[in-house]
Protein backbone atom coordinates (compact mmCIF):
# COMPACT_ATOMS: atom_id res chain seq x y z
CA UNK A 1 0.00 0.00 0.00
CA UNK A 2 1.15 3.70 -1.28
CA UNK A 3 1.78 6.21 1.72
CA UNK A 4 -1.21 8.27 0.07
CA UNK A 5 -3.50 5.49 0.66
CA UNK A 6 -1.99 4.91 4.31
CA UNK A 7 -2.41 8.13 5.22
CA UNK A 8 -5.97 8.38 3.47
CA UNK A 9 -7.29 5.56 5.28
CA UNK A 10 -5.61 6.71 8.65
CA UNK A 11 -7.47 10.07 7.85
CA UNK A 12 -10.66 8.48 7.52
CA UNK A 13 -10.34 7.04 11.04
CA UNK A 14 -9.63 9.63 12.76
CA UNK A 15 -12.58 11.48 10.99
CA UNK A 16 -14.46 8.71 11.97
CA UNK A 17 -13.26 9.28 15.78
CA UNK A 18 -13.99 12.94 15.79
CA UNK A 19 -17.48 12.14 15.07
CA UNK A 20 -19.90 13.27 18.43
CA UNK A 21 -22.77 11.32 16.79
CA UNK A 22 -23.80 8.57 14.77
CA UNK A 23 -22.54 9.79 11.46
CA UNK A 24 -23.38 7.07 8.21
CA UNK A 25 -21.31 9.14 5.28
CA UNK A 26 -18.04 9.39 7.29
CA UNK A 27 -18.19 5.60 8.37
CA UNK A 28 -19.72 4.44 4.94
CA UNK A 29 -16.24 6.38 3.50
CA UNK A 30 -14.15 4.82 6.32
CA UNK A 31 -15.52 1.13 5.84
CA UNK A 32 -15.00 1.51 1.57
CA UNK A 33 -11.80 2.42 2.56
CA UNK A 34 -10.91 0.10 4.39
CA UNK A 35 -12.54 -2.92 2.72
CA UNK A 36 -10.77 -1.98 -0.83
CA UNK A 37 -7.17 -1.84 1.11
CA UNK A 38 -7.73 -5.52 2.68
CA UNK A 39 -5.13 -7.15 0.98
CA UNK A 40 -2.87 -5.36 3.78
CA UNK A 41 -2.94 -7.44 6.97
CA UNK A 42 -2.85 -4.24 9.52
CA UNK A 43 -6.00 -3.13 7.87
CA UNK A 44 -7.91 -5.91 7.20
CA UNK A 45 -8.09 -6.87 10.47
CA UNK A 46 -10.25 -3.78 11.49
CA UNK A 47 -13.06 -4.82 9.18
CA UNK A 48 -14.97 -6.84 12.41
CA UNK A 49 -14.45 -3.90 14.54
CA UNK A 50 -16.01 -0.90 11.73
CA UNK A 51 -18.91 -3.54 11.42
CA UNK A 52 -19.50 -3.77 15.39
CA UNK A 53 -19.29 -0.60 15.80
CA UNK A 54 -22.53 0.08 13.34
CA UNK A 55 -24.72 -1.65 16.25
CA UNK A 56 -25.44 -4.30 12.89
CA UNK A 57 -24.42 -7.37 15.56
CA UNK A 58 -27.02 -6.14 18.34
CA UNK A 59 -29.71 -5.51 15.70
CA UNK A 60 -29.33 -2.18 15.89
CA UNK A 61 -29.38 0.45 13.19
CA UNK A 62 -26.53 2.68 14.67
CA UNK A 63 -24.35 2.66 17.63
CA UNK A 64 -25.70 4.31 20.46
CA UNK A 65 -24.16 7.01 22.21
CA UNK A 66 -22.47 5.82 25.18
CA UNK A 67 -20.75 3.46 22.56
CA UNK A 68 -19.45 6.01 20.27
CA UNK A 69 -17.51 7.89 22.51
CA UNK A 70 -15.65 4.47 23.65
CA UNK A 71 -14.73 3.14 19.78
CA UNK A 72 -13.10 6.52 19.36
CA UNK A 73 -9.76 5.62 20.66
CA UNK A 74 -9.50 2.64 19.21
CA UNK A 75 -10.15 4.13 15.66
CA UNK A 76 -7.06 6.56 16.82
CA UNK A 77 -5.06 3.52 17.83
CA UNK A 78 -5.90 2.19 14.15
CA UNK A 79 -5.01 5.11 12.04
CA UNK A 80 -1.48 5.53 14.08
CA UNK A 81 -0.71 1.86 13.31
CA UNK A 82 -1.60 2.12 9.82
CA UNK A 83 0.57 5.52 9.21
CA UNK A 84 3.33 4.13 10.94
CA UNK A 85 3.55 0.93 8.83
CA UNK A 86 2.94 -1.35 11.88
CA UNK A 87 2.51 -5.60 11.51
CA UNK A 88 -0.55 -6.94 13.03
CA UNK A 89 1.39 -8.89 15.60
CA UNK A 90 2.70 -5.65 16.91
CA UNK A 91 -0.12 -4.22 17.01
CA UNK A 92 -1.80 -7.25 18.80
CA UNK A 93 1.00 -6.42 21.13
CA UNK A 94 0.81 -3.00 21.62
CA UNK A 95 -2.80 -2.88 21.71
CA UNK A 96 -4.66 -5.08 23.95
CA UNK A 97 -8.04 -3.87 22.90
Amino acid sequence: MDDKTRNEIAESLETLAEQPAWNAAVWQRCFDMVKTNADDELVAYFIDDLVHYTGTPLFRREPRPEHIKSYAPEFRDMAHAVRSRMSLSDFKKNYGW
